[in-house]
């Protein structure tokens, strides 16, 4: 199962799986649908290249490239044109920060992790499975057993959600075998979905602390900050 791990063998091989261990809070769930977005955006051949001149050069899968575009991006200097795209298309029009009150809402943009979200809570088994972890961090078997979800459809969805970024683990809880439960919690508090004429606003609420240390949020900032002053001058 995926939650246990035996303490004698804890390796993450996989390498999005260690990359997400250097991720924290709404990292994991940007990147994968900032990674499609850019698929998207360029043809496949730059993206084959681009792929190979960071692997060569730094030793990063895309996905990494993607949580660590700002470190990076500098030294790229032959994708010049394709970077520029990126920042204008994707990063400038990904999410925006808005606040009310002592709130702080991410405001979405991008049509992927649009639909992302709304796929995942209109399935009435992952939106339990928020609100089960949404205040206190719990083990998969502890969730499903609350939530009533058969452990099948259950570990799948559970797994689902890790890999898109739902929820993250937390900590560990030992289990009567000797082994090491993964905690899980949702990064989502809220969502916030309405209609305006032909367009669907989504808006998520996470923790003020999980924005602040997001380094992704805070490049989509700075991408939107230095395109309204270029815009200004």
């Amino acid at each position: 199962m995926r939650d246990l791990i035996d303490v004698s063998t804890n390796q993450l091989k996989s390498s999005r799986l260690h990359l997400y261990t250097k991720m924290e809070g709404i990292d994991r769930l940007l990147v994968n649908s900032l990674s499609e977005s850019i698929r998207s955006e360029l043809t496949d051949e730059k993206v084959s290249r681009l792929e190979k001149k960071i692997a060569e050069d730094f030793g990063l899968g895309f996905d990494e490239f993607v949580y660590k575009f700002g470190q990076v991006r500098k030294s790229l200097f032959a994708f010049e044109l394709e970077l520029k795209k990126i920042e204008d298309n994707i990063l400038r029009n990904f999410v925006m920060l808005e606040k009310h009150g002592d709130e702080t809402w991410l405001v979405v943009k991008n049509d992927h992790l649009t639909e992302v979200l709304l796929k995942t809570f209109a399935d009435e088994d992952k939106k339990r499975i928020l609100d089960a972890t949404r205040e206190k961090a719990e083990s998969i078997p502890r969730v499903l057993t609350q939530c009533g979800i058969p452990n099948t459809s259950g570990y799948r969805k559970m797994n689902q959600m890790i890999d898109e970024g739902f929820v993250v683990p937390v900590g560990l809880a030992e289990t009567f075998e000797g082994k090491r439960a993964i905690l899980y919690k949702s990064v989502i508090q809220k969502i916030h979905i309405s209609i305006d004429k032909n367009d669907i606003v989504t808006k998520i609420l996470v923790p003020e602390e999980i924005i602040t240390s997001s380094p992704l949020v805070q490049l989509m900032t700075e991408t939107i900050c230095g395109a309204k002053k270029r815009l200004a001058n």
